[in-house]
């Protein structure tokens, strides 16, 4: 196939489903990862589809997330509290394992109360682990790898198998949307190491903030019933919250803390 013609049906598709990732592409032209850069390079200079991390979208489309750190004094006031409710479910908790959040980053402050027994706070995130060794009463561990500079965190098959390693009480994430069909992510890269917490954690915990409900992204990895808990600070539409047991979501709103 001629490369004019990978991008006709590359474009065909984007027009339907409004983003495609690396590996969409590589299916649907049956071509090597390298080629499907290529293609990719070749519409964003043509100006027939916008570049993002993983993939690309038609222009205007596509929702990219900031910079890490320039998410990070973003809605702070709203984000310490959600961390700091959820710190008060985790009480007592000896193995933990915090996600790459600007959310989570704020969770390590108010874990200043010592388990029983000695503690393990296990992380894939530069900013949590410095937050926990400068605050949390725990022991910090960070996965191994390579380093991603944009998101501040480690990845690849390495901090996989060193997951592998433990069986965490829970695991805490934040998400990029949600919405009732389900819990989304933007980068692809940060998949792999999700879908393995839920398989190590005996439960997942959700921090989510009100401005990503009612909110899609590149990939959609969990239903909203995966989680044992999830802390959000404005009550959820009536079709999500249908799916989350009572018990399992607490509602941070104006300072008040509310079982729905």
């Amino acid at each position: 196939m001629t490369q004019k013609s990978r991008l006709a049906q590359i474009m065909t598709h984007l027009q339907q489903r409004q983003t495609l990732s690396l590996h969409d592409i590589m299916a649907l032209t049956g071509t090597s990862r390298d080629t499907a850069r290529r293609d990719i390079i070749k519409l964003a200079d043509s100006q027939l589809a916008e570049r993002n991390y993983g993939g690309i979208s038609l222009p205007n489309t596509f929702n990219k997330l900031d910079q890490y750190l320039d998410r990070q004094n973003d809605l702070l006031t709203v984000k310490r509290a959600l961390a700091q409710r959820a710190s008060t479910l985790l009480a007592g908790q000896r193995l933990l394992f915090l996600d790459v959040s600007s959310t989570v980053t704020c969770l390590p402050q108010y874990l200043t109360t010592k388990p029983a027994a000695p503690g393990l706070l296990v992380t894939n995130s530069l900013d949590v682990a410095d937050q926990a060794l400068r605050h949390a009463a725990y022991r910090t561990r960070i996965l191994g790898g390579p380093l991603n500079a944009e998101q501040r965190c480690v990845q690849g098959p390495d901090s996989i198998l060193d997951l592998t390693k433990f069986h965490f009480e829970t695991a805490v994430l934040s998400c990029a949307g949600l919405t009732a069909d389900g819990v989304y992510y933007a980068y692809e890269d940060d998949i792999a190491v999700k879908a393995a917490l839920k398989q190590q954690s005996t439960q997942l915990m959700l921090l989510v903030d009100h401005t990503k409900v009612n909110v899609t992204h590149n990939f959609r990895l969990f239903k909203p019933s995966d989680f044992a808990t999830i802390v959000t600070d404005q009550p959820l539409p009536a079709e999500i919250a249908a799916q989350i047991p009572a018990d399992r979501l607490v509602v941070f709103e104006g300072g008040t803390t509310n079982h729905d």
